[in-house]
Order: C-alpha cells, then sequence, then structure tokens
C-alpha cells in the first residue's frame, strides 16, 4: 500500500501536534509533518490570493487564517508529488482516527479506479450514492451534496498534479475549492459512515465577516448553479464507474 501521509500543524500548536503523534505512533502510521502557514504573518497584497474574486464569490471578506490554511494544504499537495508515493493521507491536527484506518484505507485503495480524491470527515451529512461496499461496515459512496472540513482525505497523483494547476490563485475557502471536482477534472468519493471525526479542540479559523450585498446575491448564484453543477458531474462519475 504505497501511502505517504502529511500532517499539516503549525508551529505554535505543540498540543495538537503531541495528540496526533499519539493518535499515529499507536495505528503504526509513519508520518511527514508539514509545518502550516501562519495567516497573521501574511504580508499584503496577498500573493497567490484573488481577493475581489473571493469576495464575489463567497461574500465575505478575507481571513488571513483561512488563506494559511488553504497555503498549507499546497504546500502538501507540493511535498506529496517530490515523492514517488501513489497516494497521500492528508491530515491536519485536530483530525480523530477510527483504530482500524489503516485496513479501511487499504480496502478503498483496492477499489481506486472508481476516484481520484477520497474524502473521509465531513462536518455535513450528504446524499450518497454507493460504489462499494467495504469493512467494517462503510462503504464507498458518491456524495452528491457538499462536502464541508478537510480535516482528513487521501489523494492520487493525478489530482494533486491538477489541484496544483486549477486551485491556484485561491478565490474559495479550501474545503470548497476541492470540493468543486468538476473543475478541477478529478473523481470524487467518501467513505461513509465517515471514519475521521474532530477532536474537540477550540478552532483556528474564526468565521470571516460577511459583504451582505455580495452574499444575497453573487454568493448565492454560485452556490445555486454549484449546486447543480456537482450533481450532475458526479452522476455522470458515478455511470462511468459501473462500466468499470
Amino acid at each position: 500500500m504505497n501511502f505517504k501521509t502529511f500532517l499539516i500543524n503549525l508551529d505554535r500548536a505543540d498540543q495538537r501536534l503531541a495528540q496526533m503523534h499519539t493518535q499515529l505512533e499507536a495505528l503504526g502510521i509513519d508520518y511527514t509533518r508539514i509545518p502550516a502557514v501562519l495567516g497573521d504573518l501574511l504580508e499584503e497584497p496577498i500573493d497567490g490570493f484573488d481577493e475581489v474574486g473571493f469576495k464575489i464569490r463567497t461574500g465575505k471578506h478575507k481571513n488571513k487564517r483561512e488563506i494559511g490554511c488553504y497555503f498549507s494544504h499546497i504546500k502538501v499537495l507540493t511535498a506529496f508529488l517530490e515523492t514517488d508515493a501513489e497516494h497521500a493521507l492528508v491530515l491536519e491536527d485536530d483530525a480523530c482516527l477510527p483504530t482500524n484506518t489503516i485496513a479501511l484505507l487499504k480496502d478503498a485503495i483496492s477499489h481506486a479506479q472508481h476516484w481520484d480524491l477520497l474524502r473521509l470527515s465531513s462536518s455535513r451529512e450528504g446524499r450518497y450514492i454507493e460504489i462499494q461496499s467495504l469493512i467494517d461496515g462503510h462503504a464507498l459512496v458518491v456524495n452528491t451534496r457538499v462536502l464541508k472540513n478537510t480535516a482528513a482525505y487521501m489523494i492520487n497523483r493525478k489530482a494533486a498534479k491538477r489541484c496544483l494547476e486549477r486551485l491556484q490563485p485561491m478565490h474559495w475557502p479550501y474545503d470548497v475549492a476541492l470540493d468543486r471536482d468538476w473543475k478541477i477534472g478529478i473523481r470524487t468519493a467518501c467513505i461513509t459512515p465517515f471514519p475521521v471525526a474532530l477532536q474537540d479542540v477550540p478552532g483556528q479559523i474564526p468565521k470571516s465577516p460577511r459583504v451582505s450585498l455580495l452574499r444575497a446575491t453573487t454568493f448565492h448564484l454560485f452556490h445555486h448553479l454549484d449546486h447543480l453543477l456537482r450533481r450532475r458531474y458526479r452522476k455522470q462519475c458515478v455511470r462511468n464507474s459501473s462500466h468499470k
């Protein structure tokens, strides 16, 4: 099972690192720590961030910590492609992994012909189309609704390359950008029930102030259009998978 594990962690978040190290060591998972980008220290204008485009699409003002999170995931994808691994397991430092993590990932990778990006966590439930049953009551599915949070996901080399090509500069929060797979040109699947939960720790990214006019206009236009495109694209991916 050729995958590398990358853990995103701020230099100042020692306790989070210790908790993740204990988890991963107990599971027998070696990992590479990627120092997270501290958004508070980003100098303006921020290279790699489209402030006007972000505001129009999201109806929100910029949030430097959200930008730092985005840039941290870009660092991970770059580091992954510098290895010879076929897949990367990407973890944020508030992830809580199950005891069967390795066995479950091994099972999912045996069906990797169906996905390029495998979401392992979400703070929102979806509507699922099952592709394949997995161990311990889990299933490999395609979700036709939006997914939130990127605490844990697995990605292959093709998807990592596409993300680096098509997700820069930043126009969306990272979890939203990653969920727009039809724009990236990759296939997204999930494991349900979602195996990775979030630890009960204070968040590091505050909510961004809203831009009321844009939130009520352009944001909703993008939101509804994405809903239609997401559902159509993923249903087509399921049809394509059924022929493999």
